[in-house]
């Protein structure tokens, strides 16, 4: 039986106290984007049917913050408890704008776009000299200081290096810009994660590996696909994370086709590399020998023991409709993929 039964919703807008109003039983639509960079996830919410007064309200100033719980209640046993209950917190951000609108004669709706720390992005600026003597950790410290104003505390952290900087530095500019290389220094990546600075390196993960299959949420069959990772789609989970470990059954995984161009010049198998299943054979050189090579379109590594990384996240949802899933763009562990540029600019 499948463990996710009764969706659970509860969108809050909140005033500075942290107070405010629950839309759980209006209809909602959304989608929320997050990849492994450290441009903040972004979030569009449309709101159906609200009386003018709480127009009124949103489209002012009473509200900055968004925050937004999804998932599942699960079934109800005889005694009355929740069983199997997944649902979590899966976005929280800055309200940045409002739009209101009409999609037919009787419906209307409020749009609300929402980004993860974005007060702080924007605005967090550093003017500060340190002293020689310093390490990489003190910079780390520094910054975190300079963005409690904006309410956002330390989160996941890397182990910092233990190198001593010989002479004094001055910082002057963005925080967000000197955050880059902090990360950089700890080979990580860095992003607002609910109001915390998530600096995750690039050989972690955030969570075991979650089995996905079709009693736990898998949605049709993953996609192996050609510089783009291998794509899954699940219902809403908020136990998965980017960067996070999720398990697959490999051999369920869709196998994608190789070009014209590459049947056409050589002859192909998966072998086994680094624990994955590549595509390698042998092409024909400019002088028409057969030499060992990739195809030119490159399709993903498979993962012989089914685990990859969750590099990216798309949420879709409507309360009142069928769309309730996360699409994933998943890497194997160890991978060396070519990789298509906007992949690679959403952090694969």
């Amino acid at each position: 039986m499948s463990k996710n039964w009764i969706r659970h919703f509860e969108l809050m807008l909140l005033d500075k106290d942290g107070k405010g109003i629950n839309f759980t039983d209006f209809k909602v639509t959304f989608n929320i984007e997050w990849y492994n960079i450290s441009n903040p996830r972004a979030a569009i919410f449309k709101i159906y049917n609200l009386s003018q007064n709480t127009i009124n309200r949103i489209t002012g100033t009473e509200f900055s913050k968004l925050r937004v719980i999804a998932g599942y209640d699960g079934s109800t046993s005889p005694n009355g408890q929740n069983e199997d209950a997944n649902f979590g917190e899966i976005f929280s951000g800055d309200i940045r704008y409002t739009i209101t609108g009409r999609d037919n004669p009787t419906d209307t709706f409020i749009l609300i776009q929402a980004i993860d720390g974005h007060n702080a992005f924007i605005n967090a600026t550093i003017n500060q000299t340190i002293a020689a003597g310093y390490a990489v950790a003190d910079i780390n410290d520094l910054l975190m200081r300079n963005l409690a104003p904006f309410g956002i505390t330390q989160g996941v952290m890397p182990e910092m290096p233990p190198t001593v900087f010989p002479r004094g530095k001055t910082m002057y500019g963005m925080t967000r810009d000197y955050l880059d290389n902090v990360a950089k220094q700890c080979k990580a990546t860095w992003q607002f994660v609910n109001g915390k600075v998530e600096m995750v390196p690039n050989d972690k993960y955030v969570h075991e590996a979650i089995v996905l299959n079709s009693d736990t949420g898998l949605i049709g069959m993953p996609q192996q696909t050609i510089g783009a990772g291998v794509n899954v789609r699940c219902l809403i989970n908020p136990n998965i994370r980017l960067n996070g470990l999720i398990q697959l059954n490999q051999e369920s995984v869709y196998r994608t086709q190789l070009s014209n161009e590459d049947t056409r010049v050589g002859r192909f198998q998966e072998t086994d590399e680094n624990g994955n299943q590549v595509v390698s054979g042998l092409i024909k050189d400019e002088n028409g020998n057969f030499v060992a090579g990739p195809p030119v379109s490159q399709p993903a590594s498979i993962a012989t023991d089914g685990v990859y990384i969750v590099r990216g996240i798309s949420y879709t949802g409507d309360t009142r409709g069928n769309p309730w899933y996360m699409d994933m763009m998943c890497e194997a562990r160890g991978a060396r993929d070519l990789v298509t540029n906007a992949s690679s600019e959403r952090g694969l």
